[in-house]
């Protein structure tokens, strides 16, 4: 083989291979970007579920501007926020982070198998998924995020004192003012209140809140405590109780 010919295949395979390294690393296991967003949002409407996907910053910059309205958080009632973490990118996905903090509505990260780390994206998100996956776990996590609410209507408003929570349209109010909550804050909130004078141990709220396959420990279920008690609590007023060595409850608000 002459060298003239050589450095030609030797081109031609250079080429080839970025290709398909290009092409790879737009797919996701068996799914390419596309087919992956049309598996998702099909799955969800198979469950009578609607679907936001945020990919990229121009759907970060529509969904702030959809919950700017007033009616933007009604719309969304019975959705789910997926966020695409390969093409959202790092710079982006901080920005959807901040954004999960403001948020009562369920989310969904997608995330590949090759990410570098998931703690961070654990604290934002309601919960998450690796690529690939199977329908069948698409449809027991897209549930589990939807379950807590689906058989809530507007009469099972609970109201304690100036905290209001009403399930339907997942708000949270205090002294008439919308409190922001993370979901997972959200479901902590709605449990307990649920349920007042119930002790719940850090296991079984674990499990309830974060499904049994989260691989977190119980560690979890003080910080988020703490964070929701730093948004309803004032030094006269608390709503949530310590039991120690054991867990959480909720409790009415004594009244001189």
């Amino acid at each position: 083989m002459s060298p003239l010919l050589y450095f030609f295949e030797e081109l031609n395979l250079a080429i080839t291979t970025l290709k398909i390294s290009k092409m790879t690393s737009q797919q996701y296991g068996v799914y390419t970007y596309m087919t992956l967003r049309k598996t998702i949002a099909d799955t969800l409407t198979s469950l009578d579920i609607g679907s936001v996907f945020v990919t990229n910053g121009n759907e970060i910059d529509n969904l702030n501007q959809t919950l700017s309205t007033n009616k933007g958080p009604g719309r969304l009632m019975k959705s789910i926020i997926v966020f695409d973490l390969e093409p959202l990118g790092t710079v982006d996905w901080q920005r959807s982070a901040k954004l999960c903090e403001t948020l009562n509505i369920p989310t969904l990260g997608v995330i590949p198998s090759n990410y570098p780390t998931v703690q961070d994206i654990d604290d934002s998100l309601s919960d998450f998924i690796f690529v690939p996956f199977t329908e069948d776990e698409l449809l027991l996590r897209a549930k589990k995020l939807v379950t807590s609410t689906e058989n809530i209507s507007d009469r099972d408003v609970i109201v304690q004192d100036q905290l209001v929570i009403s399930p339907h349209s997942y708000e949270v109010t205090l002294k008439g003012r919308r409190v922001h909550l993370r979901f997972k804050e959200y479901e902590l909130l709605l449990l307990l209140a649920s349920n007042p004078g119930r002790v719940y141990d850090r296991e079984t709220l674990l499990n309830r809140i974060w499904g049994y396959d989260y691989f977190g420990g119980t560690r979890t279920v003080d910080v988020h405590i703490r964070r929701l008690r730093s948004k309803i609590e004032q030094p006269d007023t608390q709503f949530i109780e310590t039991i120690w060595n054991v867990g959480y409850r909720f409790r009415p608000v004594r009244k001189d």
